[in-house]
């Protein structure tokens, strides 16, 4: 029984994790990273959408996360967009890129960091 409860507990507290911001860019940098190389356009086109869905909630509600938090989700930022840099897909890159100057000014070194990846690769 006491096992059980332990199970649920862990299931609960991994699909909360889950579901937080930090989570969920976590996740969708995970996706393409792993599968954004075989992305078609047009499913780079659906990813970009929710990159940038949790782009807006981050930039809404930045000052309520932590400072950990903070640096979960810009790490994520970047993962993500070395995959759409990886992936070749010049209109992809350009768009996160577009994407990465609306984030506030206090993660310029992580943005900075991202863009000169993508500057490296003459994009």
């Amino acid at each position: 029984m006491k096992k059980i409860g332990l199970f649920i507990l862990s299931a609960f507290l991994l699909a909360s994790c889950a579901t937080s911001l930090p989570g969920k860019i976590d996740n969708l940098a995970d996706k393409v990273e792993t599968k954004g190389a075989s992305y078609t356009l047009e499913q780079w086109e659906k990813s970009n959408v929710e990159f940038e869905k949790l782009i807006d909630d981050y930039i809404e509600n930045y000052d309520k996360y932590s400072i950990a938090e903070k640096k979960e989700i810009n790490a994520a930022i970047g993962r993500y967009s070395a995959a759409a840099l990886k992936s070749g897909a010049q209109d992809v890159a350009s768009e996160v890129e577009d994407m990465l100057d609306e984030l506030p000014g206090n993660i310029d070194a992580l943005v900075e960091g991202a863009k000169g990846f993508l500057e490296g690769l003459g994009l």
